[in-house]
Formats: C-alpha cells, structure tokens, sequence
C-alpha cells in the first residue's frame, strides 16, 4: 500500500463507524418513538373511558338529586311530611300538659 492510502482508509472506517452509530441511534429512537406512542393510545383509551364514567356519574348525582326524588325518598322510606301538606296532625299542649311529661320524665331518669 502506498502512504497516501492510509488516511483515505482511516477516513473511510471513521465514517463508516459514524454511520452505524447514526443508523443505530436512529433505530433506538425509533422503537422509544413506537414505544411511546403505545402509551399515548393507551392513555387516550383512558381518557376517553374515565370521561364516559364522569358522565355517567354526573348523570346520576342529577337523578338522585332532583327535588321530586328526594321529596318521595323523605315520604316513603323516612316518613317525613312536607310542611304545611297535613294541617290536621298539629299536636297541641296546654303548659300543665308540659310539666306533667316533664315531671314523668324526670321520674323515669332518676
């Protein structure tokens, strides 16, 4: 070989070298690209289900919180009447009246 030869061939393994190391670089980046576009899909899919879920719930605070549903709630399962709807069962206690439970219940406590 002659002298001048051998920085050609220097150059040429140099760049050769440099070149795998970009197509190697290169391919890492693109399976992280691939990688983390999986994720991306993967995140959005959740996205989109805790959203549906949201709605959904949000629809049933609204049912569960309409005046109409709270109303027969109270009146059939913790017998609550709505005021002013049964005049007729006011109870009425003169102060004698008030003193003597008073008294009797002062007597059972003791």
């Amino acid at each position: 070989m002659k002298k001048s030869s051998k920085p050609l061939i220097i150059i040429i393994t140099a760049l050769l070298v440099l070149i795998t190391i970009i197509i190697l670089i290169s391919q890492g980046l693109r399976l992280k690209y691939e990688e983390l576009q999986r994720q991306l899909a993967q995140l959005e899919s959740q996205v989109k289900t805790e959203k549906t879920q949201s709605v959904g719930l949000q629809a049933n605070y609204q049912m569960l919180t309409a005046e109409d549903v709270i109303k027969k709630y109270a009146t059939n399962k913790l017998g609550l009447v709505a005021t002013g709807s049964d005049p007729v069962r006011k109870v009425i206690l003169s102060t004698e009246d008030i003193a003597k439970l008073s008294e009797s219940v002062w007597k059972v406590n003791e």
